[in-house]
Formats: C-alpha cells, structure tokens, sequence
C-alpha cells in the first residue's frame, strides 16, 4: 500500500522569537527557512574541512547486515544485531571507507549493508568545529546538540527507526536532503511499541513505515502520516512525542538540538500534557518489568518536566 501523506508543515521564515513561539504552542511540527543557511557549518562542512579539523576524533557508526530490516524486533528491542553491529573509529576512516568509498566496495564487510554516524555529541565528538553553529535561542534554555552524517546508495539509505523524544527537537540540515515521516502522538498502543518485554525500549515502534504490514500492525495509523523533505539550511521544529522516521535522501550532515520540557510548558504548549499523561501508565507499566526499565521511565520523567523556567 502506497501512504499519502495527510497534510504539509507550516513554513516561516527567519521567524523572531515571537513569532516562534506562536507556532510552537501550536504542538505541531514546522519548517524554519533562511537561518542556518547564515552558518558557518552551513558554508563550510564538507567532508574535507571536516577532515582537516576532525579527522582523528574517534566517532560512533552502526553498522546495519543485510537481514536487519527483515525482523521487527531489531527496530524496537535491546540486544541481536541493532548493538552487536555498533562500533567506534576515526571520523577519517568513516569517510574514506564508507562513506565517499562505500560500504559495498569494503571486502571485510561482505555481509553489511550500509552504516551511518548518529547522535554524535557535538562538543564531545567535534569540539574543533562547534563553533561552527549557532544554537537557536528560541526557547531560552541550552540544547545538546547531536551530529548525525549518513549517505544514500542503491541499495541502503542510512535510516532513524520510527520513534518519539521526550524533549522539544529543532532538527537542522546542513548539507545534503532528509526525508522525514511524521506522526502525531493519537493512541500510542497504536505504533506498537515492544511494552511487553523488558528489552523492548518504549520509545521505539515494531513498525517500519517504508515496508508496513497492515495484517501484522493493523491499528498503525498510517494516515495520519505527514511526509517533508527537509532541504539543506532548513530547520524542522518536532514537538515531544511526535513519532519521527527519517531516511538519507543524499549524503548528508544533520544537526538535532534537544531542549528539556519545562513546568511552563504544559501552559503554553497546547495538548502536551494530555500527552504526557496518556503515555506515563505504559511507561510505568514497562517499568516494572525490569529495573533498567525502571531506570528509563525515571529518565523519562525528569528529561519531560525539568524545572519551571518559562521558554521565550
């Protein structure tokens, strides 16, 4: 079955902080355009400036065999190939073996399809280049900021599995497009994330939207779909809890800067907090499977209400 997408995103221009926040209370996703195009990593990160200045940094890259996307359970579960698979090495090595060499033409790695560099800490990994970026202020409270780098080929495009965040993310693309799927958080039973196993991480779905199985998942609300290219220099506001999937359109540097969710929040942001209240008796329900699983549901209480500082 072919998804439509159900509708597209509002799009502002260099918007003020007002004018932000207007769109933001909103609790709907948004593209931001002409701000990070003003950048210095906009005009500047190509992979051998990059290199220059980062080169031997050690980074994270997930490495995804060929039979990956054949099981579900590797989108939304601890353990098997989706941790075996990580590994660390020089951003130099990454580059020049699998991303401007490609992972097929690597003869050690006859049985992986593709990788890609994600979440990143910026000042951690690329602590050269971090002044390179201008952290939007709109929201009045400091991000973390994440570097992702992946590519596309013929037969693998470096890929995000479906899944929400419980912070406020501007997502920013520096180079290269991003195609990103968008759902907005109805019935969460409804993405069928993996609750009933104590491996199974909540914040992830079973489902993959680009192969989806309506006999297996028939409550997935795939029509409720909104589909975006994002095109270098533009930013795309996804609010806490919005299910996001996003799949490399071209070789491409992205940027995720996640803001805490304040008390002031719940005021000013329209629906979050029946959000929040909807997903909790999962959370804790997976929680008590397991003590890590209690761990991550504390994790997800203090990264959603954080302090009661107003944003803007």
């Amino acid at each position: 079955m072919k998804v439509q997408a159900r509708e597209s995103v509002l799009r502002i221009k260099n918007p003020s902080t007002k004018q932000f926040l207007e769109a933001w209370k909103q609790y709907q996703p948004f593209v931001i355009e002409d701000v990070a195009k003003d950048w210095s990593a906009y005009k500047n990160w190509s992979n051998d400036y990059l290199t220059k200045h980062c080169g031997d940094n050690v980074v994270p890259v997930r490495f995804y065999t060929k039979a990956f996307f054949d099981d579900y359970k590797n989108f939304a579960y601890e353990g098997g190939d989706y941790d075996t698979l990580d590994r660390e090495m020089t951003y130099k090595e990454y580059i020049k073996d699998y991303v401007e060499g490609r992972v097929d033409e690597n003869k050690n790695d006859s049985d992986i399809l593709g990788c890609y560099l994600p979440q990143a800490y910026l000042t951690e990994r690329f602590p050269e280049i971090a002044e390179d970026v201008n952290s939007p202020e709109y929201l009045n409270r400091k991000p973390v900021v994440f570097f992702w780098q992946g590519f596309s080929s013929k037969n693998f495009s470096s890929t995000t599995n479906l899944h929400f965040d419980g912070f406020h993310n501007i997502f920013v693309q520096i180079r290269g497009r991003k195609r990103i799927l968008l759902f907005p958080p109805s019935n969460y039973l409804s993405f069928y994330p993996p609750i009933e196993d104590s491996v199974g991480i909540p914040e992830f779905s079973k489902v993959n939207p680009d192969l989806l199985d309506l006999e297996l998942f028939p409550k997935f609300p795939w029509q409720e779909k909104i589909e975006i290219i994002l095109q270098p220099g533009e930013m795309l506001y996804i609010p806490p809890f919005w299910w996001h999937y996003v799949t490399a359109v071209d070789e491409n540097i992205s940027l995720s800067f996640f803001y805490d969710i304040q008390i002031a929040d719940i005021f000013k942001q329209k629906k979050i907090l029946s959000t929040i209240l909807k997903i909790a008796p999962h959370f804790i329900y997976h929680a008590i499977s397991s003590p890590r699983s209690l761990m991550n549901f504390i994790a997800f209480l203090k990264g959603s209400l954080i302090d009661d500082r107003m944003p803007g």
